[in-house]
């Protein structure tokens, strides 16, 4: 189900996207070293790289800074999609997509997923059910962490969502950067300091069982199993 950013229009400066109608910051450039570090977690294995969301460009940009196979990023948003088609004229092994990242990726399995499109309000909690497909024993997920805490969305009971993973399943990696109070906001950063930990979690057995996570969510929203 597609997302804010179907629909968005956006204002676009040196240093950051800015949601013209509502004001919210899409993407800054004092994300970077977050960005940095994503890009290091999800091509540890190489192979094939998935990315929901292209922004600004920076963690595509980062993760094309290391040896991988193909860089997959799906863009549902008009304006960023032609910036991604731009930038990605010089790099043969990018696939840009253009769509609601759920409903766009190719059949096929990769080897890392990095999960971080703007305003995906609807598909968001359902991230782990919905990517498992894609995913085999071994496939390297991150995603942008909204906590700032050893934690994340899908493994804190956050804003409802059911816990898919727990935390011990999870690593996270410290970034230390400066924070700008207008991010300290719900589904961008909330929480207190200056470090952001960025999740790694490496798939296994259960993760690709797409009906063991599905019920998961079933269950936790009081449908039937």
């Amino acid at each position: 189900m597609k997302g804010r950013a179907s629909i968005a229009k956006y204002t676009f400066t040196d240093t950051q996207i800015l949601d013209t109608e509502i004001g919210w910051e899409v993407m800054s450039d004092w994300e970077d070293p977050i960005m940095v570090k994503h890009a290091e977690v999800v091509t540890k294995n190489g192979g094939d790289i998935l990315e929901f969301g292209f922004g600004m460009g920076i963690s595509a940009t980062h993760i094309q800074s290391h040896d991988i196979n193909s860089h997959t990023i799906i863009e549902i948003n008009d304006d960023v999609y032609e910036r991604l088609l731009k930038w990605a004229e010089d790099k043969p092994n990018v696939i840009p997509i253009k769509g609601d990242w759920a409903e766009s990726i190719p059949d096929k399995q990769y080897d890392a997923v990095f999960y971080d499109p703007y305003g995906d309000m609807f598909n968001k909690p359902s991230f782990p059910e919905l990517i498992c497909k894609n995913c085999k024993e071994g496939t390297i997920i991150s995603w942008y962490n909204n906590i700032l805490q050893q934690s994340s969305i899908y493994s804190s009971g956050y804003s409802d969502i059911p816990i898919y993973w727990d935390n011990d399943r999870i690593n996270f990696y410290e970034v230390e950067l400066e924070i700008p109070d207008n991010a300290r906001i719900k589904w961008y950063l909330e929480g207190e300091g200056n470090i952001y930990y960025a999740p790694e979690l490496v798939v296994n057995k259960d993760e690709i069982n797409f009906d063991k996570l599905v019920n998961i969510g079933i269950n936790h929203y009081g449908g039937i199993s």
